[in-house]
């Protein structure tokens, strides 16, 4: 499919894939500080700039593929991942596709209009037994050294087609500029346009 193996001792690049990647969960209100060897709830708003605090946090294990470029990735103190999740979990759907058609229909549709996913096609030699996308919301940062400590874990990487796709994919994602489609209405164009759309438009001074 897409994918390339990479030898164990190779320097860890954009586009790898591992499995089994930490992921802390805090709920910064309610967290499990540990003083004195005992263990109290706090909230982080209780903690000065600069605090240092121990807690007991939960960890999930989970896919990730690594976002930063090569020449961070061999040099900088952390690298970041984002999180790689079933397909049609991610998208809520329980029933799977019945056939072929439906399948690339859905595919190729959602990487059209989500662009905060990243699609990665099943692959059990790789142990992806499993559609899967990239979610470019859950980014995870761990220190270079560990995820190097980690490289057993690696199951693959993006071959040159799809790697050149994912970058271009999570730049969009990253740089996109949130905009009220309807600013540039004349009053009577935007009369129609709340019309025909509903709720959550207002509209600007010039459409009064």
């Amino acid at each position: 499919m897409i994918y390339e193996t990479a030898a164990p001792d190779e320097p860890i690049r954009q586009g790898d894939i591992f499995r089994h990647i930490p992921r802390v969960d805090a709920s910064l209100g309610n967290l499990a500080v540990i003083e004195d060897e005992e263990t109290r709830e706090a909230s982080w708003r209780d903690f000065g700039m600069g605090s240092t605090v121990t807690a007991v946090l939960p960890i999930k294990s989970v896919f990730g593929i690594v976002l930063t470029q090569d020449c961070d990735a061999r040099r900088g103190e952390y690298l970041c991942l984002c999180q790689i999740d079933p397909f049609l979990e991610v998208l809520g759907q329980s029933a799977p596709p019945s056939n072929p058609k439906k399948w690339q229909h859905l595919i190729i549709n959602q990487a059209k209009t989500n662009n905060r996913l990243f699609y990665l096609p099943s692959d059990e030699r790789i142990g992806l037994t499993e559609r899967m996308v990239a979610d470019f919301r859950i980014v995870i940062r761990i220190s270079r050294v560990d995820l190097e400590d980690l490289r057993h874990n690696r199951i693959a990487r993006l071959n040159e087609v799809a790697l050149s796709h994912f970058r271009e994919s999570f730049s969009h994602f990253f740089r996109r500029y949130a905009y009220n489609e309807w600013y540039p209405l004349t009053r009577d164009e935007y009369n129609a346009y709340a019309a025909a759309c509903g709720e959550g438009t207002e509209p600007y001074t010039w459409q009064r």
